[in-house]
């Protein structure tokens, strides 16, 4: 048997596995927008023709083929998390039996491996390797990247370079400068949700073992996000708190049909880098890494969510992060990045180095996704315009469907620009989790750049759309 017939095997068997997981009911979309007291139904979506055994590029990270395998992966990992449903177990007793089950678990295992090649190979080949090898070169790289960034604690315990009230600015000032600020800032809050509703679970992987001091710090600050054994202090509790202040569903996952690509990948990796020690190294430098930045972050996501809802909102999740990271920060820096590379020495480092660097490279790109999501949902009339002005130069590629009120529900992105053209009837674009979607009627077309997270719903006794491939010679 030849290499080349033990890979296509090895696809193939892959492919299979991959529908077969698929298919299971508890991952096929119902005919709901929102996924409310059930943590165990997670719509993945059509396969299509994806070749998941060529790993995507960067330049395929927003596609479709990401945005399926983001799902699966995070169907994977959380498979090893304890979820109940908060109505009690008799009310998802089936799916609680079926998303644990053997056949699941034994689908996943078969699965993972290769949708973890796919979705984060791309690294190998965008993050650059700076060539840092020593300890010394290690602390002048970290602070180098961190500068202006925030500073570790002085010996007073504050940060003066955390400023609670600074001004909003970057995606903070985007989201507050939409037409729609509640809706940009509640998709905003959605993807923090993706990992604050099960906070520091990916952590708890690297907790067990043996590996000497370093294992006590990540200890002292996972006990802080689980607010010391007290669930009012839990950092998962506060931060429902906050989706309840301003009207969110606080059920895990009841806008999985909104996570957008980058944020499924983001998290992923974490769990990725945890369920797999291998990447041990480089999850303890990712991990202070973002300490260094989060207090200066959160307490600037404070000051949006004040500036969109006022008085209303319950921002403690902020406040408590500006706060408790500046001392994360200065811990991780001191104990877990320096106290491996003293501990390890030079054949850990460069994997610190890259822990780093995969992380800048998947804020830039989850920033840009998050950025460019908001400026599409908040001028979906203007898209619309477009799309009119465009239908005469759509290419001969139409899908045609039917859709009524009670057809399953799903979310997805296209891998070129498309337009949507509503044949009759009238359908709902969700763009983000809103009440009150953008309506289009009989006619109407819509232009959706690639990569733009939609779903489409009728809100007629029946609609029909037609999907078209467009080459745009002008920006919407």
């Amino acid at each position: 048997m030849t290499a080349t017939t033990t890979a296509t095997e090895t696809a193939t068997a892959m492919e299979s596995a991959l529908a077969r997981y698929c298919a299971q009911r508890i991952f096929q979309p119902v005919p709901d927008v929102l996924i409310t007291g059930n943590p165990f139904l997670r719509p993945i979506g059509p396969l299509g023709e994806h070749d998941f055994s060529v790993p995507a590029t960067e330049a395929e990270f927003l596609g479709s083929g990401q945005l399926l395998a983001g799902r699966v992966l995070c169907n994977a990992y959380e498979s090893d998390m304890i979820l109940l449903p908060a109505a009690g177990l008799a009310s998802a007793k089936d799916d609680f039996d079926l998303f644990y089950g053997d056949e699941v678990r034994a689908l996943r295992d078969r699965v993972r491996p290769g949708l973890e090649r796919y979705a984060f190979s791309f690294l190998d080949d965008a993050v650059p390797a700076p060539p840092v090898r020593t300890l010394d070169e290690l602390q002048a790289y970290f602070l180098a990247e961190v500068g202006g960034a925030g500073a570790p604690a002085d010996a007073s315990g504050s940060n003066p370079a955390v400023d609670a009230a600074a001004p909003v600015s970057g995606t903070m000032k985007a989201i507050t400068e939409c037409r729609h600020p509640e809706d940009a800032a509640a998709l905003h809050l959605i993807q923090l949700a993706l990992d604050a509703l099960t906070e520091a679970s990916a952590m708890a992987r690297n907790l067990g073992g043996s590996y000497g001091v370093e294992q006590s710090e990540l200890f002292k600050i996972f006990n802080d996000e689980f607010g010391y054994g007290v669930y009012g202090a839990k950092h998962s509790t506060i931060f429902k708190e906050m989706l309840a202040s301003v009207g969110l569903r606080t059920d895990v996952h009841a806008y999985w049909n909104f996570y957008l690509t980058s944020s499924l990948v983001g998290v992923n990796y974490f769990n990725w880098l945890t369920e797999d020690h291998r990447g041990m190294f480089r999850y303890m430098a990712a991990v202070t890494y973002l300490e260094w930045l989060f207090a200066q972050g959160f307490a600037d996501t404070g000051a949006m969510l004040r500036a969109v809802y006022g008085d209303r909102v319950d921002a403690k999740y902020c406040d408590e992060h500006a706060h408790i990271d500046v001392h994360h920060g200065r811990m991780t820096y001191e104990n877990l990045l320096l106290g491996l590379a003293r501990a390890h020495g030079e054949l850990v480092i460069p994997e610190l180095v890259r822990g780093i660097e995969d992380t800048k490279l998947l804020l830039r790109l989850g920033d840009a996704d998050f950025r460019a999501q908001i400026a599409w949902a908040d001028a979906l009339d203007a898209h619309t315009e477009a799309g009119a002005a465009l239908a005469t130069a759509a290419m001969d590629d139409a899908v045609t469907g039917t859709l009524r009120p009670g057809s399953p529900f799903s979310t997805g992105v296209h891998d070129a620009d498309r337009l949507v053209e509503v044949e009759s009837g009238e359908v709902d674009v969700h763009a983000w989790a809103t009440e009150n979607p953008h309506r289009l009627g009989t006619g109407d077309v819509l232009l959706v750049p690639r990569g733009r997270l939609h779903g489409l719903k009728a809100a007629s006794p029946e609609a029909r759309v037609t999907v078209r491939t467009v080459e745009r010679t002008f920006d919407a």
